[in-house]
């Protein structure tokens, strides 16, 4: 396994994970849970006041930094698919907050560089580590890009959530075999990662977990003639309803961490 670029195919990935309640619930409910547990973010948001040096890592379309630019803060937005950052570029110009976003077409273990050590005081990293072939070396770059006090929001495709929907779908032999990896090429991830292993490395990195979600928990459970009768407004309230609570926040399509470094 390599590490993915969606060069080539990213306005299919625009359209075939943005264009939907899929991704506007993922982006929803990671936002909120931002603003509910960072405290510098949800006083921006309110006052305008505080400004942030954000990391976007692995940004790709830059909705995130999109929106964090639009509170005020200053953002480091790098992917290493070049076709991604263009889209992101004209929508960051088309959102007027270009002035704040600077964007880097690298990959994000190449930033863990002196210029940028303990340089971020909010980390991003969303649907990354299941398409890398060694998320602890993504994660050490991310650690070192915080500040003491800083926080980390992680999120990745979740391998529970996959050997639930292949038991629900009778796939006996992935499920015999551990087959659980997407077609090379296609939107789904190749790696999907456990949760349990992930908080592992975190934790050795010296991070603490403030809070961990489910991600479509809710939604992926429901058959496809539901969900098209059912407004994104309620399947968002009921996502949130249950999305941190035991045991469901280990079961959702992706997890949502939220981690920060001791001050």
């Amino acid at each position: 396994m390599t590490d993915r670029n969606f060069d080539g195919i990213a306005e299919r990935f625009r359209k075939n994970i943005y264009g939907n309640p899929k991704g506007e619930l993922r982006l929803a409910l990671c936002w909120r849970e931002l603003l509910a547990k960072v405290p510098a973010l949800n006083e921006s948001e309110l006052t305008g006041e505080q400004t942030m040096s954000v990391w976007d890592a692995g940004g790709g379309l830059g909705q995130m930094s999109i929106r964090l630019a639009e509170c005020g803060h200053q953002i480091l937005l790098n992917d290493v698919s070049a076709d991604m950052l263009a889209i992101a570029e004209a929508d960051i110009a088309a959102a007027g907050v270009a002035d704040r976003v600077v964007i880097q077409h690298a990959a994000i273990q190449d930033l863990a560089t002196a210029e940028y050590r303990e340089a971020f005081d909010l980390v991003l990293c969303h649907a990354v580590l299941e398409w890398v072939k060694e998320p602890e070396d993504i994660i050490a770059a991310l650690v070192a890009g915080m500040r003491p006090g800083a926080y980390l929001s992680l999120m990745f495709y979740n391998l529970n959530a996959l050997i639930i929907s292949n038991m629900a779908k009778g796939n006996l032999y992935k499920l015999r075999d551990r087959d659980f990896a997407g077609h090379p090429g296609g939107l789904t991830p190749p790696a999907p990662r456990q949760p349990q292993e992930m908080m592992a490395i975190l934790e050795a990195a010296g991070l603490e977990i403030v809070a961990k979600r489910g991600i479509r928990l809710v939604y992926d459970l429901m058959p496809r003639a539901v969900r098209a009768e059912r407004s994104v407004a309620d399947v968002l309230a009921l996502e949130w309803q249950y999305g941190a609570e035991e045991p469901f926040w280990a079961l959702g399509r992706y997890i949502h961490l939220l981690c920060r470094r001791p001050a």
